[in-house]
């Protein structure tokens, strides 16, 4: 009899360390189960916060490199600007040279105007309605240039003139191309600086010969160059 009890009293402490095992996995199962929620929950945000972080800190990156690219635009164009600016300070100052040393040449020519005298004169001739200049005409240009060359103090002047075919506005605008055909060809190609040049056209206003003949018209179709030059300065003459 007591034999049977005691599997009997095993029997029921098996199940009761049985239950009571459950029981205690259950209880911790139900303890862990809110902390691994949590401990989820906070890696998750800190997943989401790192991404967010990375996130600006690839968009920061972006930015910084925009405003690099900005900041190089910018760079270059203020490097043109002062490049631009410093070229046209250049020219500025070139051409304020180059208006004083014409403002000297005028200022001399004028001052000491009475001391130029004709120093040689060509009349080239022109055909009907045209300002071109031939060869023989151009020769004679030749001549002119090279003995300008040879004084040191002149200028010339250039007269143009028509025939009095044609209405008067005509003949004052073809005369005024005949004369300026003359300048541009002992300018471009004898390089006579054009400050020493002064032109005027005056149409018909002074005909060779009022006749109404061929010859009387081809006469008066011309341009009229003359040089006038003057002796070096002195100086005596320079200081006044």
């Amino acid at each position: 009899m007591s034999g049977k009890y005691s599997v009997v009293v095993l029997a029921l402490a098996a199940g009761s360390l049985l239950t009571v095992g459950c029981a205690t996995k259950g209880y911790v199962r139900k303890s862990v189960e809110p902390v691994d929620q949590k401990v989820q929950q906070v890696d998750q945000s800190s997943q989401k916060r790192d991404a967010d972080q990375v996130a600006a800190q690839t968009k920061t990156s972006q930015e910084l490199e925009e405003d690099e690219k900005k900041l190089d635009a910018t760079g270059e164009v203020a490097r043109t600007a002062d490049s631009q600016s410093k070229d046209a300070l250049g020219k500025t100052a070139q051409n304020a040279k180059s208006l004083g040393d014409l403002r000297s040449n005028v200022k001399d020519v004028v001052a000491n105007i009475d001391d130029y005298k004709p120093a040689g004169q060509e009349t080239v001739h022109f055909k009907v309605n045209q300002h071109t200049l031939s060869k023989d005409e151009r020769a004679k240009l030749d001549d002119i240039a090279t003995k300008a060359a040879a004084m040191p103090r002149y200028f010339i002047t250039v007269e143009g003139y028509t025939d009095q075919t044609g209405s008067k506005e005509y003949n004052d605008q073809l005369s005024r191309e005949r004369a300026n055909q003359v300048i541009s060809y002992l300018v471009g190609t004898h390089n006579i600086p054009v400050y020493r040049v002064h032109m005027i056209g005056l149409g018909d206003q002074k005909l060779v010969d009022n006749g109404k003949g061929r010859q009387a018209r081809q006469a008066s179709r011309r341009v009229e160059v003359t040089i006038f030059s003057a002796k070096p300065l002195t100086v005596s003459d320079a200081s006044n």
